[in-house]
């Protein structure tokens, strides 16, 4: 396949499961990671906007194929066995289309891929594969363990890798007392901690090892490594990191608060090694899938929230660096499925146009678009894939299961194992349709959960689905209908409340709208989703002071909240605080780029300001986030009329004609977004 434009000799991709900025830019700003920022300083680098739900295997494949969930099939930790017998782990044999590496195959170039989530058995890859049970340690510590069956691909490098594999039995005092400077003493009171520290420490050093014998002793285009230490560090230590939680005891907290630190700085240390192997022809991409709440907006199981999930901040990381590539630049609204695109790119390759992500092209020096054929899906030729069909390993399956069930992630399996399949397909049910839902395919999530067997779709969780697709599909009385039995059972959830609160806002019933809400906050007080829509509430009723310190105090609890930017943006705007209207506008386009309202929000202030040419620009944003977006239109046709452009101003009244006839046609206004 023609590479001419090839922008990098070779790709490192880098995952690091739950890295936050949150964490990593004070460590950064003191010094602590200076590879980090080095990478930062010669690239570009942003936010990372994650998929829902946020579940790893599902974003990991995500980030590998480029795909959402219903097109490479991976839903969830589990799936039930072939012959319905049981359940295993989501694996390779799981993901039902290709990914980054099986489209380099096919183009005639090698990859290293080590650790992959659901990357087991390995794939027959032009290159090497090590899978995600490569690492895994089987039994005691203490004691040696074996390579999975089909870990290592091709099965003659097993010998020479299996040797770098780090055991827990290695990892002695010298190495742990970094995390716990106050070691034999947690020894002592905590011995498990400690036991779980060393394996995580082993498994990430085990990775590291292979990665980095594999990018200095082969020829390779791509090697796409993935480190889960951050993500498992924070199921174990985040609970104990400053700020101390209230739930947390005072001598647990002092023996282990340095623990997350120092998990950032060893793979700070990491990546400086990944880097000076990698050379200067290399462009270095570094991301993670979610981040992790770190600060007071950690759940608390005391508000009913303490599964492993509910740790998942919605932006993760990215940083880019290498030939061809910005310097010194933010890049903004990017998100998972940009990511095989944007590895393409670097190479040469075409990007699939079903892929539902875009190549970061403003990242980089050269302009010329990303070449694109209609699917990868459609080329012939022999891309290292596996079959469904292929030998399971049951003793491989298990260790991974025990891990799941371990970090919480999925619950032991019982004696019944039908039951265990039943409760597998619902669960992959419910993480498809909020899938396809948060990809704006509420009509499909519908036709998934109304394909459930009849017997089970009474369950709330089923019911709370429909409802939310019945909302996004604008019929709010199909919406109220399920929620009936909701309501009997569960009046002051907090779901509940906020789901009739914005039937309230979409019947204009201000009022309503701000009971319900204020009765959500209630039952989460700590929930900045739920303040943001009370501060809403009061901004549909023109409530401007009531609104302003509601939006205030949603960034008090997560100053990252573009939605919280733009309400004061609009607040400040109608108050006739121009200066103020155009800050927070670009507080909050900058936190989240695809934020069409924000983006009218700042054009409408730009207007104000008199600056019409960046007005122009900002509608011009929403214009093509949205498509047809009657207001943009409206307010840019009367830009143009004051330029003296009469035939451009035409042309946007013509599409605000259209959008205007769009919006008619619907059965109601378009709800507001749950």
């Amino acid at each position: 396949m023609d590479t001419t434009d090839r922008i990098a000799k070779r790709v490192l991709l880098i995952g690091w499961d739950a890295a936050d900025w949150q964490i990593a830019s004070p460590l950064m700003a003191s010094g602590r990671m200076p590879h980090l920022s080095a990478l930062v300083e010669r690239g570009v680098s942003g936010n990372l906007a994650t998929l829902h739900p946020i579940l790893s295997p599902m974003l990991w494949s995500s980030v590998a194929t480029g795909h959402t969930a219903d097109k490479h099939g991976i839903l969830g930790f589990v799936e039930p066995l072939p012959d319905r017998s049981g359940v295993r782990p989501v694996s390779s044999r799981s993901r039902r289309c290709k990914a980054m590496w099986n489209l380099l195959t096919q183009s005639g170039m090698k990859s290293n891929v080590v650790g992959w989530y659901a990357s087991h058995p390995a794939e027959p890859i032009e290159g090497v594969m090590v899978s995600n049970l490569f690492e895994q340690p089987k039994g005691p510590i203490t004691q040696d363990w074996e390579v999975p069956d089909r870990a290592v691909h091709p099965p003659d490098k097993l010998d020479e890798l299996k040797s770098l594999r780090v055991h827990p039995g290695e990892i002695d005092a010298s190495v742990v007392a970094p995390f716990i400077p106050r070691l034999q003493e947690a020894a002592e009171k905590f011995p498990k901690k400690i036991a779980h520290l060393r394996g995580l420490m082993a498994q990430t050093a085990s990775i590291h090892a292979v990665t980095t014998h594999l990018i200095e002793h082969t020829d390779w285009d791509l090697t796409a490594a993935y480190y889960e230490g951050i993500d498992r560090f924070g199921h174990e230590f985040m609970h104990l990191h400053p700020p101390k939680m209230e739930q947390v005891e005072q001598e647990e907290f002092e023996l282990f608060q340095h623990v997350i630190t120092g998990c950032y700085l060893f793979h700070d240390m990491m990546l400086g090694r990944l880097v000076e192997l990698a050379g200067d022809d290399t462009a270095i991409v570094l991301v993670s899938d979610h981040g992790y709440f770190n600060d007071h907006l950690r759940p608390d199981p005391r508000e009913g929230k303490a599964g492993p999930t509910d740790w998942h901040r919605p932006l993760g990381v990215v940083a880019m660096a290498g030939p061809g590539i910005k310097q010194g630049e933010s890049l903004y609204g990017a998100n998972l499925l940009d990511i095989t695109p944007t590895v393409l790119r670097l190479l040469g390759l075409p990007v699939g146009s079903d892929m539902r992500g875009r190549p970061w092209v403003e990242a980089l020096e050269a302009t010329l678009d990303a070449k694109r054929i209609v699917s990868w899906e459609a080329v012939d030729g022999d891309g290292g894939t596996l079959g469904p069909d292929d030998d399971e390993d049951p003793q491989a399956a298990q260790a991974m299961m025990q891990q799941l069930i371990d970090l919480g992630y999925v619950d032991p399996p019982g004696e019944d194992a039908e039951k265990s399949v039943r409760e597998a397909e619902l669960e992959g049910v419910i993480n498809l349709a909020t899938s396809l839902r948060h990809t704006r395919r509420p009509q499909l999530a519908l036709e998934a959960l109304e394909a459930v067997d009849e017997q089970y779709r009474d369950t709330s969780m089923l019911r709370m689905q429909r409802a939310l697709c019945w909302m996004a599909l604008g019929e709010a009385d199909r919406c109220r209908d399920e929620l009936k039995s909701l309501i009997e059972a569960d009046a002051d959830s907090a779901r509940v409340q906020m789901l009739l609160g914005v039937l309230a806002l979409n019947d204009a019933d201000a009022p309503a709208a701000v009971a319900h809400f204020t009765r959500a906050v209630e039952a989460q007080p700590s929930s900045p989703d739920l303040h943001l829509k009370l501060a809403q509430a009061h901004l549909g009723a023109a409530d401007l002071d009531a609104a302003r310190p509601l939006f205030e105090r949603v960034l008090e609890l997560d100053p990252d909240h573009a939605a919280a930017h733009h309400g004061l943006s609009e607040i400040a705007r109608r108050q006739g605080r121009t200066g103020d209207a155009i800050d927070h506008a670009l507080d909050a386009v900058a936190r989240q780029h695809f934020l069409p309202r924000a983006h009218l929000s700042l054009g409408k202030a730009l207007v104000d300001a008199g600056d019409l040419d960046h007005a122009a620009d900002a509608l011009r944003v929403a214009i093509g986030q949205v498509g047809h977006y009657r207001e943009a239109h409206e307010l840019l046709a009367d830009i143009y009329a004051r330029q003296s452009k009469p035939a451009e101003a035409a042309e946007q009244r013509r599409l605000a004609g259209e959008a205007g006839v769009a919006l008619a046609s619907r059965r109601q206004t378009a709800p507001a977004s749950p």
